[in-house]
């Protein structure tokens, strides 16, 4: 699925037009039908405008999934995770 595609299913879900849109985020209509035809947007603000838009991670309008670093850090988050200190200990043996 393309960058376009899921624009559209995010639109969809929010039953938003293009006009409305670019309304709300101060963004001009032809390039929101650019994006929903044919490219994506060339400014990482403008995504990240989106993203927040939607609720959605930059990740996810980008690649179509979410993103596998914030899936680690969730797990993380969740893992307690213990460190502590070893004794090394050195003996001396004697050999043959």
């Amino acid at each position: 699925m393309e960058f376009g595609d899921r624009l559209k299913q995010l639109m969809k879900k929010k039953n938003l037009t293009g006009k409305k849109l670019s309304r709300d985020l101060n963004i001009s209509y032809n390039s929101i039908q650019e994006w929903l035809s044919s490219r994506m947007p060339r400014d990482p603000q403008v995504l990240k405008k989106l993203s927040n838009y939607f609720n959605v991670s930059v990740y996810f309008l980008l690649y179509g999934e979410e993103d596998p670093t914030s899936l680690i850090s969730s797990i993380l988050e969740k893992t307690e995770i213990h460190t502590g200190l070893y004794e090394i200990t050195v003996k001396k043996v004697k050999t043959k």
